[in-house]
């Protein structure tokens, strides 16, 4: 008996790889072909609405990505990655406020989830609202001091308001 088995590319598990290999390789619109029809066999794929609603986002389809990242919140509740994204697709439809929504959700069920706190810090920035945005950037900088685009906005925003650092 040979030892390996052929692998059908037409399975959903080898269709999540190649999206996801293609999403990578930012061929989105592959991918979103891929893990399109992915979605469309397993409508109860977390992951593959997750990165369905990447694919989306990254080529502007930010309508389409918002819809992928709220099924897959809606599958796995748990996920702050899906609300993180999520709140990426709000923020570039200008929804900031169901944007900060999203990012709160996130840190309700990870206060240390990666970059979340610094997408916060953007959010409220955009709203004028410089007291949380600072918060927000000092806490993403004390959990990742190495965090350059934290560390390169919250520069920014102390030079354009005129805020120095330990305001």
């Amino acid at each position: 008996m040979w030892p390996f088995r052929r692998r059908d590319p037409e399975s959903p598990e080898e269709k999540f790889k190649a999206g996801t290999r293609a999403l990578e390789a930012q061929q989105f619109a592959q991918a979103i072909e891929l893990l399109s029809e992915l979605c469309e066999a397993e409508p109860d794929n977390a992951s593959a609405a997750v990165n369905l609603g990447t694919a989306y986002y990254q080529t502007g389809e930010y309508v389409a990505a918002a819809r992928q990242f709220e099924r897959a919140a809606k599958l796995n509740p748990k996920s702050p990655k899906a609300l993180v994204n999520l709140a990426a697709a709000r923020n570039g439809l200008d929804r900031v406020d169901d944007a900060i929504e999203a990012l709160l959700g996130a840190l309700e069920i990870d206060p240390q989830h990666p970059d979340c706190h610094y997408n916060l810090a953007i959010a409220y920035a955009k709203q004028g609202r410089l007291p949380e945005a600072m918060a927000e950037l000092e806490m993403e900088l004390a959990l990742n001091r190495q965090h350059k685009p934290a560390q390169q906005l919250a520069e920014r925003l102390r030079a354009q308001y005129d805020l120095s650092p330990d305001e």
